[in-house]
């Protein structure tokens, strides 16, 4: 029997208004093929976002859905999958229930994905399409806009770092949904509705004064209708229009109500109701960020979740190209909280060394690094709030902040391991300690512990530790240092702070100054 070269894959997205899915057979990252994609309409988003539950009979119709494109996937031959829930699931209060008829209808398992994990997936596949048309944010800062049915992604990218970066729950159905049928033909409903997005998104308006950007990139549910009304070809992934062309059509069209949008667009009533937001919402925009060009891509949820997957396991230098821009992200973050960029990147520094020298005898992968890295460049960002209780702000300013790519599981655990890189794990004295869930005890500790040393061997914010080179000697983790200033304040601190280090993996941390 000849040995197949190749993988299928089906990914599976249960959105908000259908639930589809693309079989792809791939041979690495150069070499894979769509094979089928087939996808039903679903109006979940309007019943959830009203009363935030499925209803039975709608329950009912994703399980039987779902078991058709089983079939298929038996048909094909399909060696693994991904089903992947956005906003109306993760918004439901029966979300349980559902995960659990789908399971056992089915025997597919649902991954239901937050805000900035949904909006990451789109946006690796809009950049991967926007490199390929050679549109790169070296040419020029590019804004990103990504509009669902119940979000808002916004991205600001200069020369491939991430500049500025917010989810919001504004969706196109959301907004539909502030406002009755009567108020959505009324002749004021045009300015009401300007008004309500400019005031809406005004925390974007004060964090982008002063910032310039070539591009305005648009990807969302209402794209491919805002192209048909512009009289321009639907066809291939990109579409390139001028900053001017597009405020002559929106002048045009912002005098139109709901019937006259109909009536002049020759569109359903459905589809009037969902245009007309998004296109003042790009308005809006674009008042705040004036653009040389608007850039429109059609790459979907689903397109993300293919390339994500087919880069996680194929192509390595793809993958660190993405963490890197990411990490960008973090130090935005770090900036805005004024961090000391310097001992944060020798703390970063020092914590990778001690991580990669014991991660695969303690389990510890690429998602235990990333998460490693993220905690060392906030953790001490509560400073700004208070020198004092630093740790404690520092943890609710992680949480408080969206991390694009990253899931609210994964910025608990930074946050909880940059509180305890400064306190006890099991001191139960301190009443402002965020609780520590018994799954999430192993990985917090690891984290805590190392960022606990690294910071340790930068205690006087100095960077006086130049080179260093980590082993393992029976039971002890020797780290040998070289450094032509005195350290030691560092010596001292690292040896009040390595017995947790030894409680945690087991190994009697030793810092020696070498020449």
């Amino acid at each position: 029997m000849k040995r197949r070269l190749h993988t299928t894959f089906a990914a599976i997205h249960l959105g908000s208004e259908k639930v589809s899915m693309q079989i792809t057979e791939y041979q690495g990252m150069s070499r894979y093929k769509l094979i089928d994609f087939c996808q039903r309409p679903i109006r979940l988003g309007e019943e959830t976002f009203k009363n935030k539950v499925i209803p039975a009979q709608l329950v009912n119709e994703i399980c039987e859905i779902l078991a058709g494109f089983c079939r298929l996937m038996e048909d094909y031959g399909v060696d693994e999958y991904i089903l992947q829930a956005t906003t109306a699931v993760r918004e439901a209060s029966n979300q349980v229930f559902l995960i659990d008829q789908i399971y056992s209808r089915t025997g597919l398992q649902v991954d239901v994905v937050d805000m900035p994990q949904e909006i990451y997936t789109k946006y690796v596949a809009i950049r991967n399409t926007l490199k390929q048309e050679k549109i790169t944010s070296t040419d020029g800062a590019m804004l990103l806009m990504d509009i669902s049915s119940g979000g808002l992604g916004i991205t600001l990218i200069d020369n491939n770092q991430i500049k500025y970066q917010t989810n919001m729950h504004i969706g196109i159905i959301r907004i539909k949904e502030s406002f009755d049928r009567n108020k959505r033909e009324s002749l004021q409903f045009n300015t009401a509705l300007t008004e309500y997005l400019s005031s809406t998104i005004s925390p974007v308006r004060n964090e982008l004064q002063g910032q310039k950007a070539r591009y305005l990139v648009l990807n969302g549910t209402e794209t491919e209708l805002l192209l048909h009304i512009m009289n321009l070809d639907t066809s291939g992934r990109v579409h390139r229009i001028k900053a001017e062309d597009f405020q002559k059509f929106f002048q045009k069209m912002r005098r139109l109500n709901l019937p006259q949008l109909m009536q002049t667009y020759k569109i359903p009533e459905n589809a009037a109701e969902l245009v007309l937001p998004t296109i003042l919402l790009y308005e809006r925009l674009l008042d705040v960020l004036p653009v040389e060009e608007i850039i429109v891509t059609e790459d979907t949820f689903i397109d993300g979740m293919q390339l994500l997957h087919i880069v996680a396991s194929n192509n390595k230098e793809q993958a660190a190209e993405w963490h890197k821009e990411l990490l960008s992200l973090f130090h935005m973050i770090g900036k805005r909280y004024s961090y000391d960029k310097k001992h944060v990147e020798q703390v970063e520094r020092l914590a990778l060394l001690i991580f990669d020298k014991i991660a695969s005898r303690y389990s510890m992968g690429d998602k235990e690094r990333r998460l490693l890295q993220g905690t060392a460049i906030l953790h001490d960002i509560g400073k700004f709030i208070n020198m004092r209780s630093h740790s404690v702000y520092t943890y609710q300013l992680i949480m408080d902040t969206d991390i694009l790519g990253f899931s609210d599981k994964d910025k608990h655990i930074m946050a909880l391991a940059a509180y305890y890189h400064a306190h006890d794990l099991f001191d139960n004295s301190r009443k402002d300690a965020p609780e520590v869930a018994k799954t999430e005890m192993a990985i917090v500790a690891k984290l805590a512990a190392i960022i606990r040393l690294a910071d340790a061997m930068d205690r006087s914010y100095c960077q006086k530790v130049k080179g260093c080179s980590i082993s393992i000697s029976e039971q002890n983790l020797i780290i040998s240092v070289q450094s032509k200033l005195d350290i030691s304040l560092e010596s001292w601190s690292f040896d009040r702070k390595s017995e947790f280090f030894e409680e945690v993996y087991g190994l009697q941390p030793i810092l020696q100054r070498v020449e």
